[in-house]
């Protein structure tokens, strides 16, 4: 998801959608699924020229229980506030012209996966078996 950073006046762009994060983002956690999460905030240029983004995030991951693997239907919800400059080298070569936000919203997303997720933390599990407990 792509912000054009020359369409950015001095009241932001508003970010309403809905995004989907694919294969290649999960393939090294514990998420099974991640889709439509839901993204609606605003980016705009700070006093200082710096580039601000502020959203909410809603949505809900698929994770494994921790005793039995079975899926666990996980719904989070955050905000982010970041303020985004360019480094000396991009000043140099070109002005920021476009925003990715999807490294943005993976990386706060990672933060919002538990250690360990239960399907029925009230239930009492049993765990011991043919000679062992």
């Amino acid at each position: 998801m792509y912000i054009d950073l020359a369409k950015v006046d001095e009241k932001g762009i508003v970010i309403d959608d809905v995004v989907s994060f694919g294969p290649e983002y999960i393939k090294n956690t514990s998420i099974q699924s991640l889709e439509n999460v839901k993204v609606n905030g605003r980016a705009y240029y700070s006093v200082t020229s710096e580039i601000v983004f502020e959203c909410k995030v809603e949505g809900s991951m698929v994770l494994l229980d921790a005793i039995d693997l079975e899926p666990v239907d996980y719904p989070f919800s955050f905000e982010i506030s970041e303020i985004l400059s360019e480094n000396d080298d991009e000043k140099d070569q070109n002005k920021l012209k476009t925003l990715d936000i999807m490294d943005i919203l993976w990386q706060n997303i990672v933060l919002e996966v538990p250690i360990s997720i239960r399907k029925n933390p009230d239930k009492k599990y049993s765990l011991e078996g043919d000679g062992w407990e």
